[in-house]
Protein backbone atom coordinates (compact mmCIF):
# COMPACT_ATOMS: atom_id res chain seq x y z
CA UNK A 1 0.00 0.00 0.00
CA UNK A 2 1.35 3.55 -1.22
CA UNK A 3 0.45 6.18 1.03
CA UNK A 4 1.36 10.24 0.17
CA UNK A 5 3.69 10.56 3.30
CA UNK A 6 5.69 8.08 1.68
CA UNK A 7 6.70 10.61 -0.80
CA UNK A 8 8.17 12.89 2.37
CA UNK A 9 7.32 16.45 3.20
CA UNK A 10 10.40 18.87 2.63
CA UNK A 11 10.44 22.95 2.52
CA UNK A 12 10.63 23.96 -0.67
CA UNK A 13 12.20 27.11 -2.36
CA UNK A 14 9.36 28.44 -4.54
CA UNK A 15 7.68 31.54 -3.70
CA UNK A 16 4.50 31.25 -1.80
CA UNK A 17 1.27 30.98 -4.65
CA UNK A 18 3.92 29.53 -6.82
CA UNK A 19 1.91 26.97 -9.13
CA UNK A 20 4.71 24.46 -8.66
CA UNK A 21 2.90 23.88 -4.72
CA UNK A 22 -0.10 22.53 -6.71
CA UNK A 23 2.17 20.52 -9.31
CA UNK A 24 3.50 18.53 -6.20
CA UNK A 25 0.62 18.02 -4.75
CA UNK A 26 -1.09 16.20 -7.64
CA UNK A 27 2.29 14.55 -8.98
CA UNK A 28 2.22 12.83 -5.53
CA UNK A 29 -1.14 12.03 -5.39
CA UNK A 30 -0.78 10.74 -8.89
CA UNK A 31 1.77 8.30 -7.74
CA UNK A 32 -0.57 7.21 -4.96
CA UNK A 33 -3.24 5.84 -6.92
CA UNK A 34 -1.06 4.04 -9.54
CA UNK A 35 0.49 2.62 -6.69
CA UNK A 36 4.31 4.21 -7.67
CA UNK A 37 6.52 2.35 -5.35
CA UNK A 38 8.92 4.79 -4.58
CA UNK A 39 12.09 1.87 -3.73
CA UNK A 40 11.53 0.53 -6.90
CA UNK A 41 11.75 3.32 -9.30
CA UNK A 42 14.07 6.43 -10.63
CA UNK A 43 13.13 9.65 -11.08
CA UNK A 44 14.83 12.05 -13.65
CA UNK A 45 15.12 15.55 -13.96
CA UNK A 46 17.05 18.82 -15.35
CA UNK A 47 18.51 21.25 -13.20
CA UNK A 48 15.84 24.22 -11.52
CA UNK A 49 13.19 25.02 -9.08
CA UNK A 50 10.76 22.65 -11.02
CA UNK A 51 7.99 20.44 -8.71
CA UNK A 52 8.78 16.68 -8.16
CA UNK A 53 11.55 14.35 -7.85
CA UNK A 54 13.61 17.23 -6.14
CA UNK A 55 10.68 17.53 -3.35
CA UNK A 56 9.89 13.42 -3.40
CA UNK A 57 11.45 11.01 -1.65
CA UNK A 58 12.51 8.49 -4.55
CA UNK A 59 15.58 7.70 -6.21
CA UNK A 60 16.57 10.33 -8.02
CA UNK A 61 19.23 11.37 -11.13
CA UNK A 62 19.02 15.05 -11.64
CA UNK A 63 21.09 16.45 -14.57
CA UNK A 64 21.51 19.06 -17.39
CA UNK A 65 19.08 20.81 -19.00
CA UNK A 66 17.13 18.92 -21.77
CA UNK A 67 19.10 16.07 -20.95
CA UNK A 68 17.00 14.07 -18.50
CA UNK A 69 15.30 11.86 -20.89
CA UNK A 70 18.78 10.52 -22.68
CA UNK A 71 19.64 9.26 -19.23
CA UNK A 72 16.43 7.63 -18.22
CA UNK A 73 16.13 5.73 -21.73
CA UNK A 74 20.04 4.50 -20.26
CA UNK A 75 18.61 3.11 -17.47
CA UNK A 76 15.04 1.97 -18.59
CA UNK A 77 16.87 -0.37 -20.78
CA UNK A 78 19.39 -1.32 -18.66
CA UNK A 79 16.59 -2.31 -16.30
CA UNK A 80 13.40 -2.70 -18.13
CA UNK A 81 11.44 -3.74 -15.08
CA UNK A 82 12.25 -0.33 -13.17
CA UNK A 83 9.31 2.27 -13.80
CA UNK A 84 11.10 5.79 -14.72
CA UNK A 85 9.55 8.98 -14.24
CA UNK A 86 11.22 12.17 -15.94
CA UNK A 87 10.04 15.35 -15.62
CA UNK A 88 11.00 19.10 -16.21
CA UNK A 89 10.38 22.08 -18.20
CA UNK A 90 8.79 23.06 -21.49
CA UNK A 91 12.79 24.46 -22.34
CA UNK A 92 14.37 21.84 -20.69
CA UNK A 93 12.69 18.57 -23.15
CA UNK A 94 11.48 21.08 -26.18
CA UNK A 95 14.08 24.02 -26.22
CA UNK A 96 17.45 22.20 -24.84
CA UNK A 97 16.32 18.80 -24.88
CA UNK A 98 14.56 18.70 -28.15
CA UNK A 99 16.23 16.53 -30.15
CA UNK A 100 16.25 14.22 -26.86
CA UNK A 101 12.04 14.29 -26.81
CA UNK A 102 11.69 13.52 -30.46
CA UNK A 103 14.17 10.62 -30.20
CA UNK A 104 12.18 9.02 -26.91
CA UNK A 105 9.12 9.46 -28.90
CA UNK A 106 10.64 6.91 -31.74
CA UNK A 107 12.30 4.66 -29.34
CA UNK A 108 8.66 4.56 -27.42
CA UNK A 109 9.95 2.88 -24.22
CA UNK A 110 8.12 2.17 -21.00
CA UNK A 111 8.51 5.34 -19.01
CA UNK A 112 6.43 8.35 -17.89
CA UNK A 113 7.30 12.22 -18.94
CA UNK A 114 6.24 15.02 -17.00
CA UNK A 115 6.54 18.90 -19.18
CA UNK A 116 5.83 21.44 -16.92
CA UNK A 117 4.94 23.95 -19.11
CA UNK A 118 4.75 27.87 -18.11
CA UNK A 119 5.65 28.76 -21.43
CA UNK A 120 8.92 30.79 -20.32
CA UNK A 121 11.99 29.86 -18.83
CA UNK A 122 11.12 31.39 -15.62
CA UNK A 123 15.01 31.15 -13.92
CA UNK A 124 16.42 33.28 -16.22
CA UNK A 125 14.07 36.17 -16.28
CA UNK A 126 11.58 35.39 -18.87
CA UNK A 127 13.09 34.48 -21.76
CA UNK A 128 10.43 33.40 -24.05
CA UNK A 129 10.33 29.39 -24.62
CA UNK A 130 9.06 26.87 -27.62
CA UNK A 131 5.82 26.71 -25.96
CA UNK A 132 5.87 30.98 -25.67
CA UNK A 133 2.81 32.47 -27.48
CA UNK A 134 3.14 34.24 -30.58
CA UNK A 135 3.19 38.00 -29.83
CA UNK A 136 5.03 37.07 -26.04
CA UNK A 137 7.57 40.19 -25.61
CA UNK A 138 10.61 39.34 -23.42
CA UNK A 139 13.75 41.61 -22.94
CA UNK A 140 15.60 39.07 -25.39
CA UNK A 141 12.57 39.12 -27.73
CA UNK A 142 11.68 43.13 -27.38
CA UNK A 143 9.46 42.68 -30.76
CA UNK A 144 7.61 39.78 -29.57
CA UNK A 145 7.57 36.16 -30.05
CA UNK A 146 7.20 35.89 -33.77
CA UNK A 147 5.74 32.17 -34.28
CA UNK A 148 4.86 28.94 -32.09
CA UNK A 149 8.13 27.06 -33.12
CA UNK A 150 7.24 23.93 -31.36
CA UNK A 151 4.08 23.61 -32.99
CA UNK A 152 5.42 24.32 -36.29
CA UNK A 153 8.04 22.28 -35.63
CA UNK A 154 6.53 18.61 -35.59
CA UNK A 155 4.27 19.83 -38.77
CA UNK A 156 5.36 18.25 -42.07
CA UNK A 157 6.84 21.12 -44.24
CA UNK A 158 5.56 22.27 -47.48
Amino acid sequence: MVHLEDYGTYETAWCPGCGNHSILKAVKQALVATRFLHRRSCSYRASGRRPGAHYLKVNLFDGLHGRSLPTATGAKLANPKMTVLVESGDGCHYGEGGNHFLAAIRRNIDLTCLVHNNQVYGLTKGQASPTSEPGFVTKAQPSGRPLRLLTRSLLPWP
